[in-house]
């Protein structure tokens, strides 16, 4: 998330105060744990947060050079590497954009590099992101790093939902769990860190629910305001259509795993707001831009049916994570989505 950088120490993550206390009375006590598991929906931070706490725990801007600081000087060399992204102690691991998992192959890599000595700093630290995509294999071989971890090795994982990893995993780490922001938080940053005009601020506050990153997205990308209401309208369409246009429009989706989970989180929303409008609390509706539809729609399909919706779409959110047939689970889905008259 493109957060502006700034010379002023300190963390400069807008919201997670909980998280962020936690972490700085654990490096005052200079307790630091081999392993965290920092989980919540897409897009809020997550990754941020672990690469800050990184940048924390290498920085030398300190009383004492040789103990992690409570925040990051965001001025020293080691600060500045992590900022730039090129700080030889962090490594990144993430699926591959030609992979539909995180294989065993980038777990060994992990612990041939855990078992060696530190590049520059006193720590050696993994970021695994999206853990959730790890495989079978793969989540079963990270269990030996996080059972017998070296002494400098900080893992960092991040996944959207506890769940999704082997209980024998989340038993080896701290879970720090992240909360989406309020629209004021993200409005006030917006205005603030990233100069947005007021009015364009609120409606991306709004449109964003809770998820500062993809409020940044917005900002930095025009296209990206233009691309949801049209990926929305489409959305829109389908209780409309028939069963061979729902599956002509899955068809057309691909198999694109990162894909698909931003779809289907937009359509979640969408339903929400169903569920919202169908109970005369049109105020409350992320999607303000769109309230006259959902207003028309809500009134055809009632409150059970997207109350039903909603939980089918965290049927199928649920079933990506766990690997099933994209296209299928999306045929599924199509199946349960209600039926509106034109």
């Amino acid at each position: 998330m493109g957060i502006p950088q700034t010379q002023a120490p300190g963390w400069n993550i807008v919201g997670h105060e909980h998280v962020i206390d936690i972490l700085r009375r654990t490096l005052a006590a200079q307790q630091i744990r081999h392993a965290y598991l920092l989980t919540g929906p897409p897009r809020i931070g997550k990754s941020l947060l672990a690469h800050r706490l990184a940048q924390t725990l290498l920085c030398t801007g300190g009383p004492d050079p040789k103990i992690a600081p409570q925040e990051p000087c965001n001025n020293c060399l080691a600060c500045r590497k992590v900022l730039h992204g090129n700080h030889p102690d962090i490594h990144v691991i993430s699926k591959a954009a030609d992979k539909q998992f995180i294989v065993i192959e980038q777990v060994r890599a992990l612990q041939s590099d855990a078992s060696r000595r530190t590049m520059e700093g006193r720590r050696n630290i993994f970021i695994i992101e999206n853990a959730q995509d790890m495989n079978v294999q793969a989540a079963n071989c990270i269990l030996k790093t996080l059972e017998e971890p070296e002494p400098d090795v900080v893992l960092l994982l991040t996944v959207p939902d506890v769940g999704v990893l082997l209980p024998t995993i989340i038993s080896r780490v701290q879970l720090l769990s992240m909360q989406l922001l309020t629209s004021s938080q993200i409005q006030q940053a917006l205005t603030e860190r990233w100069e947005v005009e007021p009015e364009e601020a609120t409606l991306i506050a709004a449109l964003a629910a809770g998820r500062l990153g993809w409020a940044v997205e917005a900002v930095e990308d025009e296209d990206l305001l233009d691309e949801r209401k049209a990926q929305l309208e489409l959305l829109t369409k389908i209780p409309v259509s028939t069963t061979i246009q729902r599956f002509d429009f899955v068809q057309r989706q691909g198999t694109d795993g990162e894909k698909l989970r931003q779809l289907l989180e937009l359509w979640l929303l969408w339903w929400r707001d169903m569920v919202l409008a169908a109970n005369n609390c049109l105020d409350l509706t992320v999607n303000v831009d769109m309230r006259d539809l959902l207003k028309k729609q809500s009134a055809k399909v009632g409150t059970r049916e997207a109350e039903r919706m909603v939980r089918a779409i965290l049927q199928t959110q649920e079933s990506l994570d766990q690997n099933v047939n994209a296209r299928v689970a999306l045929e599924v889905l199509m199946l349960d989505t209600p039926t509106i008259k034109a």
